[in-house]
């Protein structure tokens, strides 16, 4: 039974890797229905066990992919019609889930129950920048322009498109300002009850309590999101204080807080089913099963059932629904079928880190922590001091130990980074926040039902736990400084496997397999001395990567030696800045752990808005900008008063049009970047008029192979004059997805194709990379004329094709 559910969630792993869905599920099917009339006629000619037990594999395989592939084909037919993109269109529909408002807008998954034709039932989400306040569960009809699923594409980030796609949202968009918008108090007929809409109203109602309870509290927030899975309220400053303790997990609602309420339910109703006898009616197991299942059932809800909260019910719902039909799975079956029913609702879940991050946790705390968890009673033997500081570690140190070293793998993978104070933070802040603030909470929320000053005071009680609890984790991060943080690359396939062996080693008892194996597979990850890297690389004299982060723009320019950062993307929230969001897990991603210089071209927020966040993760040897007045801390140096510089052989100037402009996109910073292999322009967002005092003062000189389009390609911008002075082989557009100022404009686009030069857009292909290298040669390479030049380019999507992107 185990090596089925292994096939089988093999089988839907795997089709997470098909770019082209309707031909992998038509030839899935075939394989299915080939390889199941094989079985028959193997039944009837009465095989061997080998052919049919082969068959029989193959087949479940194939059973796992055509359902991830069905699931996938079903949501791909839900996505909004190209023909409707940027239409304005009127539809009616439920809000669901929690609103979350920012400075300028409310935003809220809709789910719509009328709409043009063919589309509905659909859920989206909504941007409403009226002055009604958006409550869930209401119904509303609203003039909307939607557009389809569309997220950043870089290596080392977040995959927001998986994320809609496996949320099932259809489209994003925005409410017009209409005369048709109005609340409907009465739904059209057949709209029918929505229990999600019902959910999500009553989680809104008790928020609304909270946040009027939890007004004077310093961590009102953090509370909210233990007790509703609600993160709108944690700052980023706490955010980047969890990720570098890594205790990231302990503030939101996770598996960890509802096997505690799991837990803590199960052992409160065996000790009341003892006082009241419940054996002489049920065994006393299957009674606190019962409870401890529906507590964690409804915390789940009270968390509003996301895909996490949905994991974590499942995991504990498998490992405890064996006490009712007296059943004794052993826990690695318990644990494949708890991965199979995740899988089996959400085949994409593999994409997800929380996925593997859970299920590793659980799979290394039952394998490896279990056995060494001794519970000695004090009536059955006396046991000596010692032991009992023996027995503790073993219970709460070995534990946290194993869980750090299982999660390496998984953590380096998705985040590039590893946070030793983690077993540390984690041996003091789980009991902390398990055992005593989320308890706490809850008690806080069922007294104010009944008295609410006495509920008030419990959550201050609680607050002052968590006050506590920031103030040692700021201690530490303040003792550990850096040191602590290990910034690590990417691994590659390689790398996973050998750091994956390494670990089951170091976590396997000590008879099983020599540790000393261990130092080889480490091996495997050291990075490469310089003098046995590979000819391709050694040639490769610079790198420049243009970071898809939707409108703005961020360059990384890589010489053999040194980094160069241009711009760094938009501020676009409180709680979402692009600097630490998109630039700095790119950065990691590709082994860069300091910028020897950071240029802001200028002071638009699309440019320089993410400078805070990649100032606060990465190490930045100077800044240069065309203004001293940035929000920094760091000493700005003028880009008119900075003298040209070589590294490695590369030469680095500003380019300067001798006015000063009113305009501050004509000021900005014109870097030119040349190469005996070739040359690149970056001309931030200068205009015409800028243009054309840099064809005056420097005529051929702007001649350079890549053209980053001055002011992502606006109208008001790249002239004729400039172009024909610039001669680009390629130009690269850093715009966003169908962006409200139509960059870049077709005339724009048009033109440069007059000058042949080929047009790469980040919207359509993640980042950009181009490599200057003399003898390069490789599958997506085109060699330029004269001067042995090739230019290698590479577009993420292509590197990496998903079936939802």
């Amino acid at each position: 039974m185990r090596c089925a559910l292994v096939l089988i969630c093999l089988g839907i792993a795997s089709a997470t890797f098909v770019t082209d869905v309707p031909f992998a599920l038509t030839l899935s099917q075939i394989c299915t229905v080939v390889l199941a009339v094989s079985f028959f006629l193997i039944e009837l000619v009465k095989a061997s066990n080998l052919p049919r037990r082969l068959l029989i594999g193959l087949l479940l395989y194939f059973l796992g992919v055509c359902w991830h592939l069905n699931w996938a084909s079903n949501l791909l037919r839900e996505r909004l019609p190209e023909t409707l993109e940027g239409e304005t269109v009127q539809v009616e529909g439920v809000v669901i889930g929690l609103p979350k408002r920012s400075l300028i807008a409310q935003q809220f998954f809709f789910e719509i129950r009328q709409g043009p034709s063919g589309f509905f039932p659909r859920k989206v989400i909504l941007n409403y920048y009226g002055g009604n306040t958006i409550l869930p569960g209401q119904y509303w009809r609203f003039a909307v322009r939607l557009n389809r699923p569309h997220g950043f594409s870089n290596p080392g980030g977040f995959d927001y498109e998986a994320w809609l796609f496996q949320q099932g949202v259809s489209a994003r968009g925005y409410v017009r300002d209409s005369a048709s918008n109005q609340l409907i108090s009465a739904p059209s007929k057949g709209v029918g009850f929505s229990p999600s809409a019902w959910l999500h109203a009553i989680r809104y109602w008790l928020r609304i309590k909270l946040q009027r309870m939890l007004a004077s509290a310093q961590y009102g927030g953090l509370l909210i999101a233990l007790l509703l899975g609600d993160r709108s309220a944690i700052s980023q400053d706490s955010w980047a204080l969890f990720t570098a303790t890594g205790s990231n997990h302990l503030f939101v609602i996770s598996g960890l807080h509802i096997g505690m309420i799991s837990g803590f339910a199960f052992w409160l109703a065996l000790v009341v089913g003892k006082l009241v006898r419940i054996g002489r009616l049920v065994p006393a197991q299957k009674f606190a099963g019962f409870f401890a299942l529906t507590a964690a059932f409804m915390y789940a809800l009270l968390a509003g059932f996301s895909l996490p909260t949905q994991r974590a019910f499942i995991m504990i719902a498998v490992l405890i629904c064996g006490l009712f039909w007296n059943a004794r799975y052993q826990v690695s079956f318990r644990l494949l079928l708890a991965v199979f029913i995740v899988l089996l609702l959400n085949p994409l879940a593999t994409v997800s880190s929380g996925f593997w991050l859970s299920f590793i946790a659980v799979a290394s705390l039952l394998t490896f922590a279990s056995s060494s968890v001794a519970f000695v009673s004090a009536e059955q033997v006396e046991i000596s001091p010692r032991e009992k500081l023996d027995a503790a570690v073993r219970l709460f140190v070995r534990p946290q130990l194993i869980v750090f070293i299982a999660l390496g793998v998984p953590l380096i993978f998705f985040t590039q980074q590893l946070s030793l104070l983690a077993p540390l933070v984690n041996i003091v802040a789980i009991p902390v926040v398990g055992f005593l603030i989320v308890p706490v909470c809850f008690a806080s929320l069922l007294v104010s039902f009944l008295n609410e000053p006495c509920g008030i005071l419990l959550f201050t009680a609680a607050d002052g736990a968590i006050v506590l609890l920031i103030k040692f984790m700021e201690f530490l991060v303040a003792w550990g400084s850096s040191s602590l943080q290990l910034p690590v690359a990417q691994p590659n396939s390689w790398n996973v496997l050998a750091l994956f062996f390494a670990v089951l080693l170091l976590l396997l008892p000590k008879g099983v397999c020599r540790r000393g194996l261990v130092i080889p597979l480490m091996l495997c990850v050291l990075p490469i001395p310089e003098r046995l890297r590979s000819s391709a690389q050694e040639n490769t004299i610079l790198q420049v990567h243009v970071i898809d982060v939707g409108q703005g723009l961020a360059v990384i320019v890589q010489t053999r030696n040194h980094v160069l950062l241009y711009d760094t993307g938009a501020n676009l929230s409180p709680d979402f800045n692009i600097g630490s969001a998109v630039v700095v897990p790119t950065l990691r991603s590709l082994d860069i752990r300091a910028l020897d210089a950071l240029v802001i071209s200028h002071g638009d927020n699309d440019h320089a808005g993410g400078l805070r966040g990649v100032e606060a993760n990465i190490r930045i040897g100077k800044l240069i900008s065309n203004r001293e007045d940035l929000q920094t801390q760091l000493a700005v140096k003028l880009c008119s008063d900075t003298n040209d510089w070589i590294w490695d052989g590369v030469e680095f100037r500003f380019l300067h049009s001798a006015l000063d402009y009113s305009s501050e996109n004509n000021n900005s910073c014109v870097l030119q970047i040349r190469s005996n292999e070739g040359s690149v322009l970056l001309p931030g967002d200068i205009e015409r008029e800028a243009e054309a005092q840099l064809v005056l003062r420097y005529t051929g000189e702007l001649a350079s192979e890549v053209l980053v389009a001055p002011h992502h390609g606006s109208r008001s911008s790249s002239s004729y004059a400039f172009l024909k002075q610039v001669e680009p082989d390629y130009v690269v557009f850093s715009a966003g997805y169908r962006n409200s100022f139509a960059h870049p404009h077709d005339q724009v686009v048009t033109r440069y194709g007059e000058f042949a030069s080929k047009a790469l857009s980040t919207v359509e292909t993640g980042m950009i990379s181009f490599k200057f290298a003399k003898g390069l040669s490789g599958e997506f390479t085109e060699e330029r004329a004269g001067d042995d030049k090739i230019i290698q380019t590479s577009e993420f999507r292509k590197q990496k094709p998903r079936y939802w992107h």
